[in-house]
């Protein structure tokens, strides 16, 4: 089995011209591979990173750094092609602010550096065959930029993508080219040798190499670490920044207790069950930014002694084929991480930098906010920030996922986002010259946002309150924005039409073939040539029956003048004819000839190819909502699926031991769990899908090990109970150590809450809803909280209830600065007026005045108390009244 493979892969290695040390790298990793590796690594293997070396604290002087800088060449890795951008080219060659390209920033950042320093400082691109001859171009109008003796890029190696199971190099005759993938940027150092370059960088007297990605801005070649690596003799230097709660699914350091040595665990490198030590960021309070440093002598001595074989970790990705196409077959694809080097070089160190260093471009919502004005080029060509406070945080819809949706929705340049603290935009508006963005801005059913708009409140400097709050207390408003805001885009996949219904579409779709596909009959009668007619309204014309076609049959003859064929509605026409006369304007001759009353124009009663849709038009746009209609048109279009935003995948969990499933008998002071199943309900009429998890206990590591086994399934998670101050309410003990926030919210009921993220695989942040455990609070916890966030997921609109008008029939009481959403049947009067009649048991334990009412009645913060015939708003559960 695996021999095959290897052979097979060694060959077509040899035949597209790979060395044989890229080759022997292959077979190191194919052997680890065949073994069972998967390249993890354990939690109990190693300990959290030590206190480390922080940037800010190092202190060279002017000539320290000019040496160390003089020995010091600048490498950025450059083989990526955008493809998640929906690039095809370079993605280094995507202009990002005034006019320039990642790679002419990069290229102004290192001549920046030359003239400050006086230094030689060599730019060298470690490219892929696709990628080279466009970064060069640009690099090209840089005449100083080359330095004597020494390239603009490398190659970068690669190798054959492999089926799993058999490991046999994988065919995809649709693009061969397909059938290849790079190794990883841990390649870089295989491919500095292979090359030469690293010879010829050791020849120039360049003993240090900085290393770092070219849609990276942040990472420049800081003459500082240059100065603290040759000062202290470091092999080898990773930078890391504090990790926040936003940064779990990043790799991070820590210490192998084998042997004290520091090692990168990246996202793929957690072993199953353990994401939960991965994602925690006190135990783990780094992550790397992917920028290194090496001393270019020791990486050639460990390459000698290795035989070209550095050793580093094996990283075992299972992707398909085509990345663009989540249909195609399963490959696999060995990798390793430039990173994890650390672990190869003894004495190898960790430096923490600042996160201005970490500004990667990865989507569009990223490149919005570098061509901002939130961001400049100072005179050294480095980004910098406008102000202190955070980047804004930035959810475009799927329409402007890839490049050119993003181009064509900011034709006159992208807004101001100076004053902009987070922009979210639902649908594909495009927006107009000098557009400002303050505070929190919202844009959701815009067709054109006009030129010279001002959208969103400014962010107000906090006033004290009217009444003294605890500091722990959110307003529902606060709570449930906190939430939406930080909710990523549902990924978007091709499901069958089958299972779309109620989702959202992703990108345009446009029909594959015409509709109808060919010229056919609306009517039964006869298919004829019109000119053999003429005159038949005055004196019968008698035609020559030449065939009969009947719906479905593919018609293997000619009509000519003088002839008909009889036809059937939804026929196709046969091959002459031009038009069809109805049955009722002949004597209905079956065989021989049929006689015509009635003279018939070109085309009549034929529908012509195309008529309805013509193939490669636009027949469903991104943001509909599929609808059984849609689904129709679809399938007459050719598609078997459709690209929409993905139902989010519900995991309900209900906490306690005192719980026992439906049906099941009742211990002492046990009771039935209806939470889950109506926390359930919920989640599949929002329109997710949905499971229950059986009933966890009472203990963290109860409620921890099941979070662990769901996390990898769902996309988001849903406790109810154990989040209020009772003495054996573990569950937010036991989710705060996960990251979970834990607040008070001033609404009744519901008034504890619990909501944050847990990382999954891949990094993946989950969502999790830690509400309260009495039914009626965890419902309408839901209405408030969950059901708008699964629906933001989903990309329906709108994501909250519409309040409507209505009279309260009866007098209630409210809490003093508390929201209250009070249970009621909702009926219309006589007169069709919304009538709001409370419940008797308002109690957030009565069930079955809950199950009920068909509305809830808001009743603001600031009012204590309402009078029967009062107006509220309602919320309607049930559709209208």
């Amino acid at each position: 089995m695996s021999d095959q493979g290897l052979r097979e892969s060694v060959d077509l290695m040899r035949r597209r011209g790979l060395g044989p040390e890229a080759i022997k790298v292959f077979e190191y990793y194919y052997e680890q591979l065949e073994a069972g590796a998967q390249g993890t690594i354990p939690e109990d293997s190693i300990e959290p990173l030590g206190e480390i070396q922080a940037l800010g604290e190092v202190q060279v002087t002017d000539e320290e750094a000019r040496r160390a800088l003089s020995q010091t060449a600048v490498i950025k890795l450059n083989g990526g092609l955008g493809t998640g951008m929906g690039m095809t080219g370079a993605k280094s060659a995507l202009e990002v602010r005034d006019g320039l390209t990642f790679l002419d920033i990069i290229a102004l950042q290192v001549l920046a550096l030359r003239e400050r320093w006086g230094v030689e400082l060599p730019l060298v691109l470690m490219n892929s065959f696709r990628t080279s001859e466009e970064s060069l171009k640009i690099l090209a109008k840089y005449d100083s930029l080359a330095v004597d003796g020494l390239p603009l890029d490398f190659i970068q190696n690669a190798e054959p993508k492999l089926t799993p199971g058999d490991l046999v190099p994988v065919k995809w005759p649709q693009d061969p080219e397909l059938e290849w993938c790079p190794p990883g940027h841990g390649d870089v150092y295989v491919s500095l040798v292979t090359s030469g370059v690293l010879d010829s960088l050791l020849e120039k007297g360049i003993r240090f190499a900085f290393l770092s990605n070219s849609d990276n801005l942040g990472a420049t070649c800081d003459p500082d670490v240059a100065a603290w690596m040759v000062e202290h003799d470091v092999p080898f230097v990773a930078e890391v920044c504090r990790r926040t709660k936003s940064d779990r699914k990043g790799g991070h350091l820590a210490v192998r207790k084998s042997d004290g040595r520091i090692v990168l665990r990246d996202t793929a490198m957690v072993e199953d069950g353990e994401e939960r030590f991965f994602r925690d960021i006190r135990r783990h309070s780094t992550f790397n930014a992917n920028n290194v440093w090496i001393n270019l002598e020791v990486l050639r001595e460990r390459m000698t002694a290795r035989e070209g074989v550095l050793g580093l970790p094996i990283i075992v990705n299972h992707k398909t084929v085509d990345p663009a196409d989540p249909s195609s077959p399963e490959v696999i694809q060995m990798e390793s991480a430039m990173g994890t080097a650390i672990e190869v070089f003894e004495g190898s160190e960790a430096i923490l930098v600042p996160r201005t260093r970490f500004r990667p471009v990865k989507t569009t919502n990223d490149l919005l906010v570098l061509r901002s004005d939130f961001f400049s080029l100072d005179e050294s060509y480095h980004v910098v920030a406008s102000s202190d406070r955070p980047e804004p945080y930035v959810d475009l819809d799927s329409a402007y996922r890839f490049v050119s949706g993003f181009e064509q929705r900011f034709p006159q340049g992208v807004p101001s986002m100076r004053d902009c603290t987070s922009l979210r935009v639902i649908g594909d508006p495009v927006f107009g010259r000098d557009v400002t963005l303050v505070g929190e801005v919202l844009i959701d059913g815009y067709h054109r946002v006009r030129d010279h708009a001002v959208l969103g409140e400014p962010v107000q400097p906090e006033q004290p309150p009217a009444r003294p709050t605890p500091s722990d207390v959110r307003t529902v408003d606060e709570h449930l924005r906190a939430i939406l805001a930080s909710l990523e885009p549902a990924p978007t996949a091709p499901i069958p039409l089958t299972e779309s219904l109620g989702l959202v579409v992703a990108r345009d779709v446009r029909a594959k073939v015409n509709l109808p596909g060919f010229d056919n009959s609306s009517m039964d009668g006869y298919a004829v040539v019109a000119e053999s007619l003429e005159g038949a309204g005055t004196e019968p014309v008698r035609l020559r029956i030449v065939g009969e076609v009947a719906a479905g049959d593919d018609p293997g003859f000619r009509v000519d003048p003088g002839e008909a064929a009889r036809i059937m509605t939804g026929a196709k026409l046969p091959e002459g004819a031009d038009s069809v006369i109805a049955v009722e304007d002949t004597d209905g001759a079956a065989e021989g000839e049929v006689e015509c009353r009635a003279a018939v124009r070109r085309g009549r009663f034929v529908r012509p190819r195309g008529e309805d849709v013509a193939a490669g038009a636009v027949v469903v746009s991104a943001g509909e909502i599929v609808g059984p209609r849609t689904i129709a048109l679809l399938a007459a279009c050719g598609h078997a699926t459709v690209e929409v935003h993905r139902r989010p995948h519900v995991v309900v969990l209900s906490t306690g031991d005192e719980l026992v499933a439906p049906g099941d008998p009742l211990g002492p002071a046990q009771i039935h769990d209806s939470n889950s199943s109506m926390l359930w309900a919920a989640a599949v009429a929002a329109g997710a899908s949905a499971e229950i998890r059986t009933a966890v206990g009472d203990t963290d590591e109860e409620l921890l090990e099941v979070l662990d086994e769901v996390v990898g399934v769902a996309d988001v998670i849903i406790t109810s109970g154990g989040v209020s101050m009772g003495a054996y309410d573990v569950v937010k003990s036991a989710l705060r150590r996960e990251g979970i926030d834990f607040v008070k919210v001033a609404m009744q009921p519901g008034k504890p809450q619990g909501f944050g993220h847990l990382t999954g695989p891949e990094g993946r942040l989950v969502p999790l809803f830690a509400l309260p455990g009495n039914p009626v609070s965890s419902f309408v916890s839901f209405e408030v909280f969950v059901r708008p966030a699964l629906r933001r997921l989903m990309r329906l609109k709108p994501e909250k209830r519409r309040l409507r008008a209505a009279s309260i029939t009866a007098g209630v009481r409210s809490p003093e600065g508390r929201r209250q959403f009070g249970r009621a049947v909702v009926s219309r009067s006589p007169e069709g007026e919304l009538l709001a009649s409370p419940v008797a048991g308002q109690g957030s334990h009565f069930l079955a005045d809950l199950s009920r009412a068909n509305g809830l009645f808001v009743v603001p913060e600031d009012i204590t108390e309402l009078v029967a015939g009062e107006h509220v708003d309602v919320i309607l559960l049930d559709g209208e009244a």
